[in-house]
């Protein structure tokens, strides 16, 4: 297949996610966030998805995106080098323009990509090596497979955080292109979707995260049941495979701690953030996480874990605690005290949402770092591309 020309669009395939639309996580909400938006600046993209975790009718298309469905070995060490190797062996065969792979989990897969002369783009995610779910040889693992991730696209890396854009400039001495997540801004609440979950708009704490230890959902609600607060907690997070942490979690539900599981209906998790009295963020690796601009963007009151990476993205629009220093108690005690402060942390955050966070200005961005990397404009128009057959 000979090199598209200079006047057809720009095709880019993006490997790393489960698929959109999205039922998962985070890099699933990436991928249908910036995908149509891409194509609505006159690219042709292509997201790899695994049958799995898709829709049951596999639509060809998604707001103009091309859906390709692969197989994947469902088990837990084996589903992502699997998909991922899959997917590189289809697009080393469909020779897109770019290849941009969100996250290095599989890095080695992409080598032929490398070896072919093909422009490849890494996104760096957060330090998945420091994610205590997995053990002591796994971990070194994904750490050599970031450092590949790094050799074969030391040109070709985008971080989402200037965290972590920092960390591979001294690591590794390139530092990647900067390109953040964005979050939609929400205007209209919905009581009713609230009241479907057995809560009250304003009357409810709310935790979105996986069932995992360095998201802190199980000092959460420790935390919180040992505050004394008798407004309820929703935890809103599944786990992919059942753990013994998963299973601790699941024994403190009670009539105070409601844990609702994936909440995947349209509107019903933007309708969460927006009715909770104030959003409980306990994740500690990573980037900018989707969950914390999320409630931003919901103008949410942001109770967040005060790691850097946090800090980098909240700044002082929202209340920082430590699972160290114990203090979430004596924090959630202060926002049923303080309302006028509170009102104003929910308006702050919303607006630095806003600011730094609008995903038609990252959409603007990634269009602009795609188009430097092949040397050519995307297509003028902005008319929806038809997806390949």
């Amino acid at each position: 297949m000979s090199r598209a020309s200079s006047s057809a669009p720009i095709r880019v395939a993006i490997s790393g996610a489960r698929g959109i639309p999205a039922l998962y996580g985070g890099f699933e909400t990436f991928a249908e966030e910036l995908a149509p938006r891409l194509v609505q600046r006159g690219f042709h993209v292509t997201v790899y998805c695994r049958r799995r975790y898709s829709d049951a009718s596999k639509p060809k298309s998604f707001r103009g995106v091309r859906l390709v469905y692969l197989p994947s070995i469902g088990r837990r060490a084996f589903e992502s080098p699997s998909a991922e190797l899959i997917s590189s062996l289809h697009a080393l065969k469909e020779r897109p323009d770019i290849l941009y792979v969100l996250g290095f989990r599989a890095s080695a897969a992409y080598w032929p990509h490398r070896a072919a002369g093909r422009t490849l783009v890494f996104n760096t995610d957060g330090f998945d090596w420091q994610r205590s779910k997995w053990g002591a040889l796994a971990r070194r693992y994904l750490q050599l497979s970031a450092g590949l991730g790094v050799r074969l696209a030391p040109d070709g890396l985008v971080a989402d955080s200037m965290v972590t854009a920092d960390y591979y400039a001294k690591a590794y001495g390139c530092r990647p292109k900067y390109l953040s997540y964005g979050a939609p801004l929400l205007t209209t609440p919905s009581p009713e979707t609230v009241a479907s979950y057995g809560l009250e708009s304003g009357g409810y704490y709310l935790v979105v995260a996986r069932i995992e230890p360095e998201n802190h959902v199980k000092s959460i609600i420790e935390a919180y049941l040992r505050s004394g607060s008798r407004i309820p907690l929703a935890v809103v997070g599944s786990q992919n495979y059942g753990t013994m942490y998963g299973n601790s979690v699941r024994d403190l539900q009670c009539d105070r701690v409601r844990l609702l599981g994936g909440v995947y209906a349209a509107g019903h998790l933007d309708a969460l953030y927006q009715g909770c009295l104030a959003y409980v963020h306990g994740h500690e690796v990573g980037g900018t996480n989707p969950s914390l601009v999320r409630a931003m963007g919901a103008g949410a009151l942001v109770l967040a874990n005060g790691v850097s990476y946090n800090r980098e993205v909240l700044a002082d629009a929202g209340v920082y605690w430590s699972p160290e220093a114990g203090d979430l108690p004596r924090v959630i005690r202060w926002v049923e005290s303080d309302p006028v402060v509170a009102d104003r942390l929910r308006a702050a955050a919303r607006e630095r949402a806003a600011a730094h966070y609008d995903w038609e200005a990252i959409a603007d961005g990634y269009a602009e770092y795609f188009s430097g990397l092949v040397g050519r404009s995307a297509a003028p128009s902005e008319t929806t591309l038809a997806p390949a057959a």
